[in-house]
């Protein structure tokens, strides 16, 4: 199979893109049979302890307030991780998410295989959207690479 790299990207995300996606578009060729997805992002964890317990007791007080004198140990709650994850969207549906905490991926989607999360179907050519679910950004900047790769006999 020949594969052709159809999206390399490096990204930074800081502690305001929390709770946001942002997007990353490609275009798949006609004729490609399987997408294959290779992503990372670090640091994953947060190593100041000091600062983490900054964060958990902001975090209590902005939404929990009622809470704050019920935790008295914040290393229950250490260590703090970034967390960014992957939904993909086809140019006609959504095609799966991986929402896992691992730091490194690796995704296929194909008509007769996908990894876990994903859909198995035909590889539909057009516009395709990769969205980053950026759900927690503790540290000052997490960096992203994902590159997206196209196979075809």
């Amino acid at each position: 199979m020949a594969k052709i790299i159809l999206n390399e990207t490096q990204t930074f995300f800081c502690p305001d893109d929390s709770r946001s996606n942002r997007y990353v578009f490609f275009t798949v060729p006609e004729g490609t049979e399987k997408l294959c997805i290779t992503y990372s992002y670090s640091p994953k964890n947060l190593e100041d302890k000091e600062k983490s317990y900054e964060l958990i007791r902001e975090n209590i007080l902005r939404d929990a307030p009622e809470d704050i004198d019920r935790y008295t140990d914040y290393g229950e709650f250490l260590p703090l991780k970034n967390l960014v994850t992957l939904s993909l969207d086809s140019p006609e549906e959504f095609r799966g998410a991986a929402h896992r905490h691992d730091k490194e991926q690796y995704h296929e989607i194909g008509e007769d295989f996908a990894s876990p999360g994903f859909l198995r179907g035909k590889i539909i050519p057009g516009r395709w959207r990769l969205s980053f679910n950026v759900h927690a950004v503790v540290t000052d900047i997490c960096t992203c690479r994902i590159r997206i790769e196209g196979e075809a006999h």
